[in-house]
């Protein structure tokens, strides 16, 4: 079954070429523990684990579309477009039944489950909020839009999310998160001590 609007994979591979561990380092377990059940804290909670299990850039995340996942009956596959590489990655990714509140597959559902319920169920995946709801429309200064009309996360936002969350539960990243992978930024994340 496709999750979103466009069209299944088809022709493009049949059959995932990576298959994502469910193994997650302490940092991010401590990260993810932080992180609230608001709209906000949903779409932190699938950026940081996306981001991990898929072992992908920042501008990795935030190019994802909700037609670029594909439900199976194990779980899920992501169509990623590496930014390195001249074809996409196809990540299949199973539930982590060992310990669902750090599962990129129940963490990416809840996403499109709050998208689906604000009315988005095409689009990206990674969209802007007020704090309280989904910011579908348009931010213009001076009567000039200021960012993607369609509500997409810049690079730079999704960074700073991903950032302050760390921050907030203690963590700091030893990598620049903006350039690196977040596995790579959590494998080698501190504690401050906070």
């Amino acid at each position: 079954m496709l999750i979103g609007d466009g069209d299944p994979l088809g022709d493009v591979v049949t059959e995932p070429d990576l298959t994502a561990t469910d193994a997650i380092p302490a940092a991010l377990r401590t990260v993810l523990a932080t992180v609230s059940s608001t709209i906000p804290g949903c779409r932190g909670a699938a950026l940081l684990l996306l981001g991990h299990t898929c072992d992908a850039t920042v501008s990795e995340l935030v190019a994802l579309d909700v037609a670029d996942l594909t439900a199976t009956s194990p779980g899920l596959v992501v169509k990623i477009r590496r930014q390195d590489r001249e074809r996409d990655d196809l990540i299949s990714l199973l539930p982590h039944r060992a310990d669902p509140t750090n599962c990129a597959v129940a963490a990416t559902q809840k996403l499109l489950s709050s998208l689906r319920a604000a009315g988005r169920t095409d689009g990206p995946l990674f969209v802007r909020t007020d704090g309280y709801a989904w910011v579908p429309e348009s931010v213009t200064q001076d009567r000039h839009p200021i960012y993607d009309p369609t509500g997409r996360l810049t690079p730079g936002t999704a960074a700073n999310i991903v950032i302050r969350t760390g921050r907030a539960a203690g963590i700091e990243f030893n990598h620049d998160w903006a350039r690196d992978s977040l596995r790579l930024c959590f494998s080698t994340a501190t504690a401050t001590g906070s």
